[in-house]
């Protein structure tokens, strides 16, 4: 299934039972000289791969048990995380950005995601959208999610 496939077939699904979160967790952070090739492992398995353009960020996750990694392009990490303090390995981000979200109860199947790389989707995991607007689905495993986000209050 394709971004666009992925959007129409999730987006009304979102519309109608989802919610607005924030995320919480602390990531670590890293520009990327480009050509680091990325597993993204979450507590259920391999669920994604990419390789980081000159310029990217990669990003760990350090308040999941997976302590799954991921690479963000500059203008989406931006608008997504802000700078909060070094530590002896690196930079500590705190998450500013929001996703429009909702379970997943249908069938395991795969997108392609933004990146242009497989990912898995499973009963029980997340499928979300950046808020407030996006057409950038993707999937967030049902752990993870537990472990990062919380519903958006204003």
């Amino acid at each position: 299934m394709t971004q666009k496939e992925a959007f129409n077939n999730y987006y009304p699904l979102i519309k109608n039972n989802g919610n607005v979160y924030s995320k919480y967790s602390l990531v670590r952070a890293f520009i990327a000289l480009g050509g680091e090739a990325i597993e993204t492992w979450t507590s259920d398995g391999l669920e994604t791969t990419n390789v980081a353009n000159q310029g990217d960020y990669i990003v760990q996750n350090l308040q999941t048990e997976s302590m799954e990694k991921y690479i963000i392009p500059p203008h989406m990490f931006n608008k997504r995380y802000k700078f909060f303090y070094y530590d002896k390995l690196g930079a500590i981000y705190i998450p500013t950005g929001k996703v429009f979200a909702c379970k997943y109860s249908g069938e395991p199947t795969s997108f392609i995601a933004n990146w242009g790389r497989e990912m898995v989707l499973k009963p029980g995991d997340y499928i979300a959208f950046p808020f407030p607007e996006s057409r950038e689905g993707y999937r967030i495993a049902a752990k993870e999610f537990y472990e990062t986000y919380e519903i958006f209050v204003q």
